[in-house]
């Protein structure tokens, strides 16, 4: 069977990206329909200059695809744009082998899992770091959950592979507890859940960590200890409607808040 030929790429750079390599970087990213047989659409690609805070790695791209109607998503630094977009086609270039490799039933297996993060090992160092701006000039940025069905532990690490995420806030299957999957520096990844839950014995690909809180917590208080600490992303059950929520430092150097989609 024929391979699909290059995919149709929409573009965004800004105006510190060299031409040459914005048209290169493009042609690197249309080159994922040759890797496999499922129809490649909405293929995305957006890339910025984040300015001398980057030492070395001052491009950043990001890239999404639809395989088969399936989400795909990658994020990366690079010393040039070219060199960016190169490691994030390679990212999406992996996950599209993996769901080629797998029927849909077996994506959230332990050994596929597992398989997928052994390989995104070496990815780490170029994942991007966000800008540090002074605590009282961060704004907070709201955005909803990426999927508002419960899932479970596993559904929930596939979906963190398939959008190249550092975590990933969901309502889970057992519980109906809105908790995280996370990525450690190691490779490694975590599930935190609230004190006392009884998600403690998820313990199939992923490290159990419940909270450090004993219970609820303010926005403005997780905003203090977010402003004081420097965390790259804070989860927390919010106390004004038992909800879980992320407060997570943005590309930008503002906040981002994740809470569900759904108001229950």
């Amino acid at each position: 069977m024929a391979r699909p030929p290059a995919i149709e790429v929409e573009l965004t750079a800004d105006g510190e990206v060299p031409r040459e390599q914005a048209r290169a970087a493009r042609e690197l990213l249309a080159s994922l329909g040759h890797f496999t047989s499922h129809p490649i659409t909405g293929a995305r690609l957006t890339l910025r200059h984040a300015g001398p805070g980057r030492s070395g790695r001052p491009y950043l791209a990001d890239a999404s695809v639809l395989a088969d109607g399936r989400l795909l998503a990658a994020h990366a630094t690079g010393e040039s744009a070219e060199r960016a977009a190169e490691l994030v086609t390679e990212r999406l270039r992996r996950q599209l082998l993996r769901i080629e490799g797998a029927e849909v039933a077996l994506r959230n297996e332990p050994r596929v899992i597992e398989r997928a993060l052994k390989d995104l090992e070496a990815d780490l160092g170029d994942r991007p770091e966000a800008a540090r701006k002074p605590p009282e000039e961060r704004l907070i940025v709201h955005r909803h959950t990426y999927l508002d069905v419960p899932l479970s532990t596993l559904g929930a690490v596939a979906e963190l592979l398939d959008l190249d995420l550092s975590f990933f806030l969901f309502r889970h299957v057992r519980t109906g507890e809105d908790v995280v999957v996370h990525r450690h520096d190691d490779g490694h990844v975590g599930l935190l859940f609230p004190p006392g839950s009884a998600l403690a014995d998820e313990n199939d690909v992923v490290t159990p960590e419940p909270s450090r809180y004993d219970g609820p917590l303010t926005l403005a208080k997780a905003r203090e200890e977010m402003d004081w600490l420097n965390h790259r992303f804070l989860y927390f059950v919010d106390a004004e409607d038992g909800q879980g929520r992320v407060l997570y430092l943005r590309h930008d150097g503002d906040y981002g808040l994740v809470q569900p989609s759904d108001h229950r």
